[in-house]
C-alpha cells in the first residue's frame, strides 16, 4: 500500500474573520497532534513482583531432622 500525499485549500474567504482565526486554530492542533512523529515507547520488562510459593512455616519436628 503506497501512502499518498494530498495537498487541499480551502477557501476561507465567505467566512467571517473570527471562524476564519477559528479554523486556522484547529487546523494547527490537528498539526500537532497528527502531523509529528510520536516518539516509539521502549517496552520494558514487566517490573511486577515474581510470583513466589506460598509460605509453609515449619513444624517442630522438621527444624531438628538433618
Amino acid at each position: 500500500m503506497q501512502a499518498i500525499e494530498i495537498e487541499n485549500t480551502l477557501n476561507l474567504s465567505p467566512l467571517p474573520a473570527s471562524a476564519q482565526q477559528e479554523l486556522i486554530d484547529f487546523y494547527e492542533f490537528l498539526l500537532e497532534k497528527y502531523a509529528k512523529s510520536k516518539p516509539k515507547t521502549i517496552q520494558k520488562k514487566s517490573i511486577a513482583p515474581r510470583l513466589v510459593k506460598e509460605f509453609q512455616p515449619l513444624n517442630r519436628e522438621s527444624l531438628y531432622d538433618r
